[in-house]
């Protein structure tokens, strides 16, 4: 049914995120904007699948905890430098009082950055100031069903980042600048290491040599610290970047996708519920997902729901993920297979490759419960991400019809087959 499909509705979808752009703006986690995205998006579901069908699910968390990982970590690390370089240099002090502290730090940096930020833990949120947010939530049906035996959910986020700093002041610089980053927490934690091996056999040339100076001072270890430190800005109102491609693209091409089912009824699987959902807060780190799915998980497995989310539609061209998070969680072969067969049937270009580090999504969350999970990545990196990835440069104008058309062509076809 891919020849069902036509540009009118993947203009749709884009004149939706051009009027969400239009009327409120950026949409940071948790915002008084955020809901407002996802009203005028709860209203649109609305007209297709009827106002008893679409509704909105409130969350808790702490939005400022998953990116705190970069600041809080960059004072970690300038606590252990000062601790590196103190030792043996306050008088009538033991320098296991500096020695052990510093290599503790040191540990604790890099530590709270994967935990908290790589492999998304809550490890800090409980310590942070808790806002509200939501999730939209709409239910299709075949005509008539009455009964259903199964779920296949299409999903996107609705809610807008900070701006990266460094992206949006250096652009291709941010990719040295990040491996200066993990330099910096190498280096650091070596010299800790040496220093205290030094104190504890008792050798004050091993202390020195594991004592910081100027040269790695200068070079790696306050670069990361400033890199860390100032990652993010644009934190006032709902921030400063649209999110037109992130992740509006993806919200739209939900609706789109309720509208075209809705017309063609036929599409959907006999007792199949088509779920169409778009979520708040992703870029807290992926937390309206994980609160759907803690709080739906007992139906979500025993209707063995399957998820296609959307991310970033930008490029013709779109990367099926074969895992996740970083690439820490790794999504069901199976999964995989089926969206690969709807590519082929929908004619769509597309590869197949694994997430790297900085590809995180909401797919993850379902997947890490034992759910059948996939995300499609429209979106060519380095390139696309340095032109407007995070930055006030993520506008309508970075949008055309193609990939929004590739991507409805694949849904359409996913859908069809049961998401098999």
């Amino acid at each position: 049914m891919a020849e069902t499909i036509d540009s009118p509705d993947a203009q749709y979808a884009l004149d939706l995120v051009k009027r969400i752009c239009a009327e409120v703006g950026p949409g940071l986690p948790a915002t008084h904007q955020e809901r407002q995205r996802a009203a005028i998006i709860k209203a649109e579901l609305e007209k297709h699948l009827g106002a008893d069908n679409v509704a909105i699910e409130e969350f808790t968390l702490a939005p400022r905890a998953w990116l705190a990982s970069y600041p809080l970590g960059a004072l970690l690390m300038l606590g252990a430098a000062l601790l590196n370089i103190a030792t043996g240099r306050l008088p009538g002090a033991s320098i296991w009082l500096t020695a052990v502290p510093g290599l503790a730090l040191s540990h604790a940096a890099p530590l709270l950055y994967v935990l908290e930020f790589v492999l998304g833990f809550e490890l800090i949120d409980r310590f942070l100031r808790k806002k509200q947010s939501v999730s939209v939530v709409g239910a299709l049906r075949k005509p008539r069903a009455t009964s259903v035996n199964r779920l296949l959910i299409l999903s996107g986020h609705h809610d807008s980042a900070p701006e990266n700093t460094w992206l949006h002041f250096l652009g291709y610089g941010m990719l040295f600048l990040s491996m200066i980053h993990f330099l910096g927490f190498a280096t650091l934690l070596v010299m800790s290491v040496i220093q205290l091996a030094g104190v504890i056999i008792g050798s004050p040339d091993t202390v020195r040599l594991g004592t910081i100076g100027w040269v790695l001072l200068a070079f790696p270890i306050v670069p990361s610290i400033v890199y860390a430190a100032f990652f993010n800005m644009g934190w006032k109102g709902g921030g400063t970047v649209p999110g037109a491609a992130d992740n509006l693209s993806a919200c739209a091409l939900v609706v789109g996708m309720g509208r075209l089912l809705v017309e063609n009824p036929s599409c959907i699987p006999e007792d199949t519920e088509i779920r169409l959902i778009c979520f708040g807060s992703e870029e807290a780190g992926l937390r309206g997902s994980r609160r759907y799915v803690e709080r739906h998980l007992e139906e979500l497995r025993r209707l063995g729901a399957r998820v296609l989310n959307f991310e970033t539609v930008v490029h013709p061209e779109i990367t099926i993920l074969t895992s996740d998070v970083n690439g820490s969680v790794k999504n069901d072969p199976e999964m995989v297979k089926g969206t690969v067969a709807a590519a082929d049937r929908a004619g769509v270009p597309y590869n197949v490759r694994p997430a790297v580090l900085g590809i995180a999504s909401d797919a993850a969350p379902f997947t890490r419960a034992g759910l059948k999970a996939i995300t499609l990545l429209p979106f060519k990196v380095p390139q696309q991400m340095v032109a407007f990835y995070h930055q006030d440069r993520d506008t309508p104008e970075v949008l055309t019809i193609g990939p929004l058309l590739n991507v409805l062509k694949l849904a359409l076809e996913w859908v069809r087959a049961g998401g098999e």
